[in-house]
């Protein structure tokens, strides 16, 4: 008898090919395609009316501090020993490198500055060992990304899905800017002075003012915390004050809410509102209120509210 070897059984390739109809016969069948849409940002940004209050010479100096705590925090680096023996060979001169390099971007800052405030060439020249033709040469791209820059602050990235801020940090936000160099120059220059660096500028609004976002659901906590950091406890009495007139309230339009908290050395304001959009552009999350808090003068009281609205904070 002849053995029979069986293997398995191939189909044609056709009949593996799922059968696609258009309906009509000796037609191709049609194809569809998924449509992508391209959604366009806007290219402004919530600080432009704050940033507008600002002289041109305020935003400058603004971003030359900003850069110059930047500078600072990485030369602190290289002050303690205790890590030396984690960091590997030649990891030292790396950290002084970045140290130069933020050195020299500190340095561009404090050329635009000074050429906002009416420094000639000749003036910065002098300083930097330069011919004014070579400081104008060395420094022109950097004033012209600045003049750029405070025509546009921002542009869509490519994709057109998020948007670049083209203002250096310090001059974009320049509310936010004065309020964090203010309590920083505070805290590690120990000089006496409430405003070290809001004091100097032309436009210095509210710099004591502490504000955040955080979710309704946690106001009474924030505020239990904030009581406790003066020495005082927020009973059911005054937070069912607080809840009542929280209930009207809109950031949007001015209508805030006030809780004054008073203690034995310091006393707090806090405005509360329900955050709602300012302009079209913008979203905030549902369920979260604005807060400010003013009368923080104490430079440990401010840190330890700055704190707290970070802890408790909702990105808007």
């Amino acid at each position: 008898m002849r053995e029979i070897q069986t293997g398995p059984t191939r189909c044609p390739t056709s009949d593996l090919r799922p059968a696609l109809t258009s309906g009509k016969p000796g037609r191709r069948p049609r194809r569809t395609h998924a449509t992508l849409t391209r959604v366009t940002l806007p290219t402004t940004t919530p600080y432009d009316a704050d940033r507008a209050a600002y002289s041109r010479e305020t935003l400058a100096r603004l971003a030359l501090c900003s850069q110059a705590v930047d500078t600072a925090r990485t030369a602190s680096v290289l002050v303690a020993t205790r890590n030396d023996v984690d960091t590997g060979l030649g990891g030292r001169a790396s950290e002084a490198l970045s140290l130069i390099r933020l050195a020299e971007r500190t340095l561009v800052r404090a050329v635009v500055y000074e050429r906002e405030r009416g420094a000639s060439w000749e003036d910065i020249g002098r300083y930097l060992e330069l011919d004014p033709a070579e400081a104008e040469e060395r420094f022109a791209p950097a004033l012209a990304g600045w003049e750029e820059a405070l025509e546009t602050p921002c542009r869509l990235d490519p994709t057109g899905r998020r948007i670049v801020n083209l203002l250096p940090s310090g001059a974009h936000n320049p509310k936010g800017a004065v309020r964090s160099l203010d309590l920083w120059a505070r805290l590690h220059l120990y000089i006496n002075d409430r405003h070290p660096v809001s004091g100097g500028l032309s436009r210095s609004p509210a710099p004591h003012d502490l504000e955040g976002l955080i979710r309704v659901g946690e106001v009474r906590r924030f505020l239990g915390l904030l009581s406790g950091y003066l020495g005082q406890y927020l009973d059911n009495s005054a937070w069912d004050a607080i809840a009542r007139g929280l209930e009207p309230t809109d950031d949007s339009v001015a209508a805030w809410y006030t809780h004054t908290i008073e203690g034995p050395a310091h006393t707090l304001r806090v405005r509360l509102a329900h955050a709602r959009p300012h302009h079209s552009y913008e979203a905030v999350e549902p369920d979260t209120v604005s807060v400010v808090v003013t009368g923080s003068d104490d430079s440990a009281l401010s840190l330890r509210v700055d704190t707290l609205l970070d802890v408790f904070g909702v990105t808007g």
